[in-house]
């Protein structure tokens, strides 16, 4: 009988990085053109994660999604071909149905066609 089970996992450390996401605050006092803490903030942060590896470029997440495959256009022949391909599939699966389901219980065929 065993009691206390085996050794147990052991998490890993968080990585440590030294430039820490910062929110910068406050105001600036006696100066003609102030900054913008929001636009501050967020360029350290993009800086932090293209330094982690870690950054995503908006633009390239948003070209990406826009110009995803949806199906696209299709020729033609293209659309007969599915469309004969999935009519196939349909009548296969019947015919599968149809003959499971043919015969009664004496295991010969009732007459339903």
């Amino acid at each position: 009988m065993c009691l206390g089970g085996g050794g147990g996992r052991m998490t890993t450390p968080q990585r440590e990085y030294q430039n820490r996401p910062v929110t910068v605050t406050g105001k600036q006092t006696g100066v003609d053109d102030a900054k913008d803490t929001a636009k501050a903030t967020e360029s350290l942060k993009i800086k932090r994660q293209k330094e982690e590896g870690t950054y995503v470029d908006p633009n390239l997440t948003t070209v990406q999604k826009l110009t995803k495959s949806g199906g696209g256009n299709k020729t033609a022949q293209q659309k007969a071909n599915l469309a004969k391909n999935k009519q196939k599939a349909k009548d296969m699966a019947g015919a599968r149905l149809k003959k499971k389901y043919s015969k009664g219980i004496t295991g010969r065929k009732t007459g339903v066609a």
